[in-house]
């Protein structure tokens, strides 16, 4: 036997006790450890708390069925509480005042990122990463399919491309009529106060204002296109949807029932698939909130969203704030009364429904540079490039008579100059100042001058206030180590609506399989009938049943599979086009246009007919359109009159107005062609030379007439610098500018060089930075960060109100800002405010 350790000296513990009483000696079970994690599991959220508290309230403890317990409920339970109670409260209680200026503002920001994607495609340095991630984001699980690598399918890429350009072109066009009115409706004299006593007098705002509420619902069902078709190659929300094909043949998506139980148990989940389906029981402004709840309660759950899909998200959420701002004043006595088909009399919206059905047409003309961008790394070549973008617009000319910026109306919102009219307005600290200085950015208006300490003589009894300059590096500020909002990578389970005993799951299966019996009991695509009482959907039992609440939601419900962008009011078939689009679309030619073409033809034969037929000196110079390029659309030739409860006088249309004038503005094109102050008679050459028409000769391109296919106002024009040449680089303005930028801090000024790329970044471009750090550079130059609702989109505004805001999104679900992405953002920023590697040197 082996001798026993000693484990230590031997404690006498005196005499045995006798007492027979027992002694606790705590409990014997085995327990689990709950760590950090698990805490979280078992709290209840304040959305399910608040739901169970209206649950309660409204069918009592047991609910409206078994399904239920009290701190447990399914996910669709809970929207259908929440979402009901927001609409009864939105019912009782004021609603979103109407502010014009915030309206201006989103709208400018939505026009500005499409105008912003449209440069970008443009660009040899982004194009290749804007494409690739087009292609990552409409494809899924294409090696499980056995199918070719998207990325080495020529076609498809093509394919892709075109539909892209189609899409932000589209949404550009939009956008910027939208913008156009709204600075019309401001300079109409549309004021916040009086906002409904106004569009009630006045029956030419009111038409534009109609016009502009018709116009963003539009746009709203738009953007919900592009935030659906994403969702459905999401890893994640990909099991939701189902691929069918409808009476036309066409592919469209529905809801794959079979995986009701997992959309009807996340809460998350469930406000996802109503936003996808059109037509849903709740308004789009209900379920936006819910789902900006459901991310700031649980922030680990946005990571089921992708980059793209969160941007889609947060350019969803602009759309739906501007719309709940112009539906204010519709929703008054008044207001309910106004006719609501105002869109249809307006002639842009008429132009940019036609302009969708030829862009459908051209854009489907994509296999003629397919072989130009293969492989796709070659359009990182300028000249591919160019090559792809002259062939797209040759497959436009061929098919309208007009390449993509004239078809659509951007040519001069494309050509904005840079402004940045904040240089006056900050407070200099000198070039003598400490160059470690770090301290805030502070415009000279608002800083207050410190009081001088006196004896108490001459001062009251309040507090000398104190200047809000620090100098001090304050390192927590501009940490980089900053950890995000949850390192834990467990996705799945983490609704806290799940996790039922033996008896509550039997009790699951048994209303699951009865909602199943429901489903192969009738149509799935066919939307229910309301007074149906065979229907299953319409039972009075079904209520008591989340699983048939949420398939009874879905049902008839479905959106189309095409990623290209339209609206139910395009013509199904395109215009024919004016010109042999075989001749152009194929081998489009760089030097001569068609137009170009066509316009030579007629003035030689306009000079030929002068030769035939004597000069008339009684006639008016009516015939001096005889030198006149055609035009295709009458309507084009001039910008469209906005109607107005004064309405103008035609002008008469002999006397319309050249379709191809010296280069000016939609705006500056006033009424002067129309009313000539005097009348005297002339040969048509003289006429040609003094209007200077004769020029026409030598151009290659013009696009007045086309860029006045929309309406413009002089505020678009004045915040995007249209018209206006660039000013002169003088020592003067250089040196303002230097001693602008010397005013920011040096850590600033670091960060600077690393946002613009110069020279003297440290990183030399091939480092990222965090998303944190970018938004304090842009704050402390003097821009107000302006988050959104939801989703990524982010909106900085200048410090002066001359220049236009500019958005970015938000790298989504790692907060870090990659080379490729800050290469993007610098380029942007030198496009907006024109800054310059040189101005910010040390």
């Amino acid at each position: 036997m082996a001798p026993r350790v000693n484990s230590g000296p031997v404690i006498k513990t005196g005499k045995p006790s006798n007492s027979r009483d027992l002694i606790s000696t705590g409990p014997k079970d085995v327990q689990k450890h709950h760590g950090k994690h698990d805490e979280r599991q078992r709290e209840v959220r304040p959305t399910t708390e608040r739901a169970l508290v209206l649950r309660n309230g409204k069918y009592g403890a047991q609910g409206t069925g078994e399904l239920i317990l009290m701190t447990k409920m399914t996910g669709r339970d809970k929207l259908d509480l929440l979402a009901e109670d927001l609409m009864e409260k939105a019912s009782k209680s004021f609603l979103t005042p109407f502010r014009l200026e915030l309206c201006i503002k989103l709208a400018e920001s939505q026009l500005s990122e499409n105008l912003d994607d449209i440069a970008n495609l443009k660009d040899p340095d982004l194009f290749f990463s804007i494409i690739e991630k087009e292609i990552k984001s409409r494809t899924i699980d294409y090696k499980q399919k056995n199918e070719i690598d998207p990325m080495k399918d020529p076609s498809y890429i093509a394919q892709i491309i075109s539909n892209r350009i189609h899409n932000v072109y589209m949404l550009g066009s939009a956008w910027k009529i939208v913008v156009d009115i709204l600075y019309s409706l401001q300079e109409g004299g549309l004021s916040d106060e009086s906002v409904v006593p106004t569009l009630k007098r006045d029956e030419g705002l009111r038409f534009r204002y109609l016009v502009l509420y018709y116009l963003v619902n539009t746009l709203v069902d738009l953007h919900q296109t592009k935030f659906s078709l994403l969702a459905t190659t999401t890893p994640h929300y990909a099991c939701y949807f189902k691929e069918t094909t409808n009476e036309t043949g066409d592919q469209e998506f529905v809801f794959d029932w079979s995986e009701t139980r997992k959309a009807c148990s996340s809460f998350l989940d469930s406000i996802v698939v109503e936003l996808c389906f059109p037509r849903a029981p709740y308004p789009k402004a209900t379920l936006y909130q819910l789902l900006h709840d459901a991310i700031e309660e649980c922030p680990r759950e946005a990571k089921r969203f992708p980059q793209m899909l969160w941007d889609s998200v947060g350019d969803l959420s602009v759309a739906v704030q501007l719309q709940q701002i112009l539906e204010t004043p519709l929703l008054s006595p008044d207001g309910k009364e106004w006719n609501t088909d105002a869109h249809e009399k307006y002639d842009p919206y008429k132009k940019w429904v036609v302009a969708q059905s030829q862009s459908q047409t051209a854009s489907n003309k994509w296999a003629n540079f397919e072989e130009i961008i293969s492989p796709l790394h070659r359009t990182k070549i300028k000249h591919v490039l160019d090559t792809m973008w002259k062939t797209i617009n040759g497959n436009y000319k061929g098919t309208c008579g007009k390449d993509l910026d004239a078809l659509w109306g951007l040519s001069e919102v494309l050509n904005a100059t840079p402004q940045w009219h904040a240089y006056g307005l900050l407070l200099g600290r000198g070039d003598d100042d400490d160059e470690d200085n770090d301290g805030p950015l502070k415009l000279s208006g608002k800083i207050k001058k410190p009081l001088a300490i006196t004896y108490g003589g001459e001062s009251d009894d309040s507090m000398p206030s104190l200047q809000e300059v620090s100098d001090s590096d304050d390192s927590d500020d501009w940490s980089e180590n900053e950890s995000e909002d949850d390192d834990d990578d467990d996705d799945d389970g983490s609704d806290d609506e799940s996790g039922y005993d033996t008896d509550q799951e039997d009790t699951v299966r048994d209303l699951l399989r009865e909602a199943m019996d429901a489903v192969t009991a009738v149509n799935w695509q066919e939307p229910p009938v309301a007074n149906d009482e065979l229907d299953p959907f319409n039972a009075e039992d079904s209520k008591r049943n989340s699983f048939l609440k949420l398939l009874g939601s879905l049902r008839g419900r479905m959106f189309s599979k095409d990623s290209k962008l339209k609206t139910a009011a395009a013509p199904k078939s395109a215009t024919k086009p004016t010109v042999n689009a075989s001749a152009t679309v194929d081998r489009p030619k760089a030097g001569v246009t068609i137009e170009e073409v066509s316009d030579e033809d007629d003035i030689s034969h306009a000079k030929k007919k002068k030769k035939k037929k004597p000069k008339k000196k009684k006639k008016k110079p009516t015939a001096a359109a005889d030198g006149e390029a055609p035009v295709e659309d009458n309507a084009a030739t001039a910008p469209p009159p906005i109607p107005s409860a004064t309405v103008s006088p035609a002008p008469n249309a002999q006397s319309k107005a050249p379709a191809k004038p010296k280069a000016a503005t939609a705006a500056s094109q006033s009424t002067t062609s129309f009313y000539p102050s005097e009348t005297i008679a002339q040969s048509a050459r003289s006429y040609l030379q003094s209007e200077q028409l004769d020029v026409l000769k030598t151009k290659t391109k013009s696009r007045s007439a086309q860029a006045s296919l929309f309406s413009s106002t002089k505020g678009l024009f004045d915040k995007f610098g249209v018209g206006q040449e660039k000013k002169k680089d003088t020592s003067a303005d250089k040196k303002e500018r230097r001693n602008w930028f010397a005013n920011l801090g040096k850590r600033t000024r670091t960060y600077m060089h690393q946002i613009l790329n110069t020279a003297d970044d440290e990183t030399q471009g091939k480092a990222g930075m965090k998303w944190d750090i970018f938004v304090k550079v842009l704050t402390d130059v003097g821009f107000k960060y302006v988050p959104s609702t939801a989703g990524s989109s982010v909106r900085f505004d200048p410090p002066s109100s001359k220049d236009r805001s500019i958005s970015f999104h938000k790298p989504h679900p790692d907060s870090t800002i990659g080379p490729v992405l800050l290469k993007e953002f610098s380029k942007k920023l030198r496009r907006y405010y024109g800054w310059d590697s040189s101005d910010i040197a040390d």
